[in-house]
């Protein structure tokens, strides 16, 4: 008679999948930069490289982005908006950022008129912008620049559309996908 086979003792660890890996380090980096553990738990964070410019030259630091603080972040990051609907978004972010970005409150430092310094590219985005706005019609417009350039709240900007909270943000999400659909179009984007 042989003796019986002791069961083992050794614990084995299960490997992490990426997901857990992606969370622990969005607490990490959350913790270090003194975010609030709550709101982290509660955003859709990304580690992200972000370039700065320093002195002339670019430095790149790693940092934590809540990819939810917007509604078309929010549809971004859930990936309700195709490649191209993204692209014509972007290539009109990158034009009301050559105007002096997001800003709706008036700086009292610049001179009216003046530009923010560089008058050649704010006029091309200019020329850019009333093109592209010629293709869209005026109530659909203003729904897209105050949901993607303003930072709008989707309900607030779709509550001439629909009758209810939750048609209002419908209705603006689907605005904003048709506008950046004519816009990929014509402009041949992405």
């Amino acid at each position: 008679m042989g003796r019986a086979a002791k069961a083992s003792t050794k614990i084995k660890r299960q490997a992490k999948t990426a997901e857990q890996r992606m969370a622990e380090a969005v607490t990490a980096k959350g913790e270090a930069i003194g975010a609030p553990a709550i709101q982290v738990a509660r955003g859709m964070h990304a580690i992200v490289d972000v370039p700065l410019r320093d002195a002339g030259r670019v430095v790149t630091e790693r940092t934590l982005m809540n990819r939810g603080g917007t509604p078309v972040a929010r549809w971004k990051a859930a990936k309700l908006l195709s490649d191209s609907q993204v692209a014509a978004i972007d290539h009109c972010e990158m034009l009301w950022a050559r105007l002096g970005g997001k800003a709706l409150v008036m700086d009292l430092a610049r001179v009216p008129g003046a530009g923010q310094g560089n008058g050649w590219a704010e006029q091309e985005a200019l020329d850019d912008l009333k093109r592209i706005k010629n293709y869209i019609p005026a109530k659909y417009w203003s729904v897209f620049e105050n949901v993607c350039r303003f930072d709008e709240p989707a309900g607030t900007a779709g509550s001439g559309l629909a009758a209810n909270p939750r048609s209002a943000i419908d209705a603006a999400r689907t605005v904003v996908s048709f506008v950046a659909d004519i816009v990929a179009m014509k402009e041949r984007l992405g």
